[in-house]
């Protein structure tokens, strides 16, 4: 960064900005994978690249390290995005529905304790009693061919593209009818573009190329993500999940544009 003269400079501005992202004391700085890393590299030029809002960073974050199942970051970055009012109580429990069907339960629930721990600890923190989330009810029953005709039109409205035949139970009950049906379609708390962001986060971190293209190219179409904002998430996902993870999504970002 240009305004930057000498190493104190530097150093003194990204552990500012450490501080205001995680919203705790920046780390004693005791080796090169701190000093260099999270708060010279990752707070102090990552976070403030610009381009993507905080919220969107927020949101890409939570996704890349409940991915990663990486408990100390789930902690840390569950509390900062609650404590620093950028993500309310009600849109982290709609993001951790859906991260759930992109990660699965298993560390959608690991995630989940995380969330509670860092509400519990801001309540207690301010004085407050903690409030649980004003969550959407999942969806009123109707019946299959009307569940199976919204989950195909949500999936449009997701893609652009009408979805393939629905030739197995997956395909249709758990992809069609509850997944675009049912999540894809709950506006409450995140718009399509968060989820957006998560799903691409998600499916890089599992090396799932067809997935990931599918959002990449859906999100240039509908204009949910310009070319600019994705390079971003890429960066951002090389921090949180690794240079090897964002190669492969940068690569499959440029073939989607070229697209």
């Amino acid at each position: 960064m240009s305004e930057w003269t000498n190493r104190e400079d530097r150093q003194r501005d990204a552990a500012a900005q450490y501080e205001h992202i995680m919203t705790t004391p920046a780390p004693p700085v005791m080796g090169a994978y701190i000093d260099a890393g999270v708060v010279g590299f990752v707070f102090g030029e990552m976070w403030r690249r610009g381009v993507l809002t905080a919220r969107d960073r927020r949101w890409v974050t939570l996704a890349c390290v409940g991915a990663a199942d990486a408990p100390v970051p789930m902690e840390t970055h569950t509390y900062a995005a609650l404590n620093s009012g950028d993500i309310t109580v009600e849109e982290i429990d709609e993001f951790l529905l859906f991260f759930g069907t992109q990660m699965g339960w298993p560390k959608g629930s690991a995630l989940n304790m995380h969330i509670f721990a860092a509400l519990a600890k801001i309540a207690e923190e301010r004085g407050e009693e903690m409030r649980l989330p004003q969550f959407v009810p999942w969806a009123d029953p109707v019946d299959d061919d009307t569940r199976r005709a919204r989950g195909e039109a949500a999936y449009v409205d997701v893609h652009g593209v009408a979805p393939p035949p629905a030739r197995t139970a997956f395909a249709g009950r758990a992809a069609l009818d509850f997944l675009y049906g049912e999540v894809w379609t709950r506006d409450a708390y995140l718009t399509r573009r968060d989820r957006r962001l998560i799903a691409i986060c998600c499916s890089a971190e599992l090396g799932a190329d067809v997935q990931t293209t599918e959002h990449l190219e859906a999100a240039l179409r509908s204009g949910d993500l310009s070319f600019e904002e994705l390079q971003e998430v890429v960066v951002h996902v090389a921090v949180y999940l690794g240079w090897i993870v964002a190669r492969r999504l940068d690569d499959l970002l440029v073939d989607a544009a070229a697209r």
